[in-house]
């Protein structure tokens, strides 16, 4: 059975730049945790811009954790991207996932619900929705 994660990038002295696809496109491949985390293959991850408080990719975790030298996030593991926002103005707040900002307060990543991982893909696919009145 998979897991269903949100995962926290950034942070207040290093936020995610708000058109984070060309500065941080290794995001759609792989991502980095202070500690080796208990994430498996076939997990679904949410990335949630920790500054911008948002959330703007779901992802599949594809590789087992390994370690890596780094000195903030020494574990990594591969992941595919499935959905990303590219412009974090137009992500949607963590709220809208069911998900108070403050539950991620300090960590680097936290269990969700496989409620929590849909409403976080319908949010990120609503901002690719055609508006209404239009189409």
């Amino acid at each position: 059975m998979s897991g269903f994660w949100l995962k926290a990038i950034g942070h207040a002295r290093g936020p995610l730049p708000a058109d984070w696809l060309p500065a941080r496109a290794e995001l759609l491949h792989r991502t980095g945790f202070p500690r080796r985390p208990r994430i498996e293959p076939g997990d679904r991850l949410i990335l949630y811009a920790s500054v911008w408080r948002r959330v703007f990719a779901a992802c599949e975790v594809v590789g087992a954790p390994e370690p890596r030298e780094h000195p903030r996030w020494p574990w990594t593991v591969a992941i595919e991207t499935l959905l990303l926002v590219p412009v974090l103005d137009a992500a949607p707040p963590v709220e809208a996932i069911g998900v108070a900002a403050r539950s991620m307060s300090q960590q680097s990543h936290i269990r969700i619900g496989a409620e929590h991982y849909a409403r976080a893909v319908d949010a990120l696919a609503s901002v690719a929705a055609v508006p209404e009145g239009r189409g």
